[in-house]
């Protein structure tokens, strides 16, 4: 059921970025044929427009949200790693776990029962390491922060007023 609503959801985002593309693509034909025409006509056709460089501020905006955002999963995920347990409140499914091992490799129950709580402290939550994946996003919020403040046309005076 979750795989179906995944497939949905990825399929309905496929639609939505080739209807996107496909507009693009009929605006532009729609400005060649219109710059086509006025060229056999005779008229002066301006110089299609490029598009305007972004304002420095927008690298610090940038920079800002991305580090923001970085720091904030960073956070998350470590608080996640920490609290996260897999088997702590599931007493009866470990005693069921340490009978079968009992059975199975035929030791007592009691030392049965210790490999399995031992099993489980080892492996009783998320990686701490999971944390690290919120060092992406800060990562490249701190390259935009320091290509803002390195940006020689901010010191020239174009800079945030």
């Amino acid at each position: 059921m979750a795989a179906l609503a995944i497939g949905m959801l990825l399929l309905s985002a496929l639609v939505v970025t080739l209807m996107a593309l496909y507009g693009r693509h009929r605006n532009e034909q729609m400005l060649h044929q219109e710059r086509m025409a006025g060229l056999e006509k005779g008229v002066l056709v301006p110089a299609p427009l490029s598009p305007a460089p972004g304002s420095p501020r927008v690298y610090l905006l940038r920079g800002l949200i991305w580090s923001l955002a970085g720091a904030a999963l960073a956070i998350c995920l470590f608080g996640i790693s920490l609290t996260f347990s897999h088997g702590r409140y599931n007493s009866v499914g470990t005693l069921i776990q340490a009978r079968d091992i009992a059975r199975s490799f035929e030791i007592p129950l009691d030392q049965a029962q210790a490999m399995v709580e031992k099993d489980e402290a080892r492996s009783s939550g998320a990686p701490v390491a999971l944390a690290l994946l919120g060092l992406i996003p800060l990562g490249v919020g701190l390259a935009y922060l320091v290509f803002y403040y390195t940006d020689p046309s901010r010191k020239a005076g174009a800079g945030p007023s």
